[in-house]
């Protein structure tokens, strides 16, 4: 009973061990395609927002238009050098009349929790330079209490919601302004938060962990006979 136990348990543990080697590896697989994308689509660059093709994410965009200073998002819970502070997001009306989210980057927090950062605000017509990205979805730890009113923290950037907090018309996209726009705050977003080289590592860090309890067992199973 007991050899048969320890059997069991130890294919058990191995299936597991295994399942996360493969599963860093495909997470290797999907940051190489994704770092291929940015690359070939990083060299694209599009005047207008119908001009975008119905996959638009990663491509390079230089749009004319206005901030909407008035419904200003802050994502919270943004850290930059263990510094709590916000990613603050604009809706950005195009001189052809399509809206977009653009995330102009990190502001410090300030002391105390109900106290808001001084935003800045750029009025007239500007020009905007960034990349298209995918929306943010980051772990809710719990419920958040849903803000009412502008500025609004939020614990994540879901288009749709703040669509209808807003009353425009926004995409399930947002924009990345590029580090280099003038108008552009402290950039430390990442498309590509680890590499797949590491994910790769990880894989063979669980193959080899799988491969040493797979010979424990087998010395463990060897030594009982006796």
């Amino acid at each position: 009973m007991r050899r048969t136990g320890f059997i069991l348990f130890t294919l058990v543990v191995l299936s597991v061990l295994v399942k996360l080697g493969m599963w860093q590896i495909s997470r290797g697989q999907e940051k190489e395609t994704l770092t291929a994308a940015l690359k070939l689509r990083g060299e694209q660059t599009f005047y207008s927002v119908a001009s975008l093709p119905d996959d638009p994410l990663w491509y390079r965009v230089r749009l004319s238009g206005e901030y909407d200073h008035s419904k200003a998002i802050l994502l919270d819970n943004q850290l930059d050098r263990g510094r709590p502070g916000y990613h603050l997001f604009y809706p950005f009306r195009t001189e052809n009349g399509a809206w977009v989210l653009v995330n102009l980057g990190w502001l410090p927090a300030p002391q105390y929790r109900d106290e808001l950062p001084v935003l800045p605000e750029f009025h007239g017509q500007v020009m905007l330079t960034g990349m298209v990205a995918p929306s943010t979805q980051l772990p809710e730890l719990s419920e958040a209490e849903t803000e009412n009113g502008w500025p609004r923290r939020v614990q994540n950037i879901k288009p749709q919601e703040l669509a209808d907090a807003t009353g425009l018309p926004l995409p399930d996209w947002v924009i990345q302004i590029a580090p280099d726009d003038p108008l552009a705050l402290k950039q430390n977003w990442q498309a590509v938060v680890m590499g797949p080289e590491k994910h790769y590592a990880y894989a063979v860090q669980w193959f080899l962990l799988a491969l040493a309890v797979a010979g424990l067992a087998w010395w463990w199973l060897k030594r009982s006979t006796h």
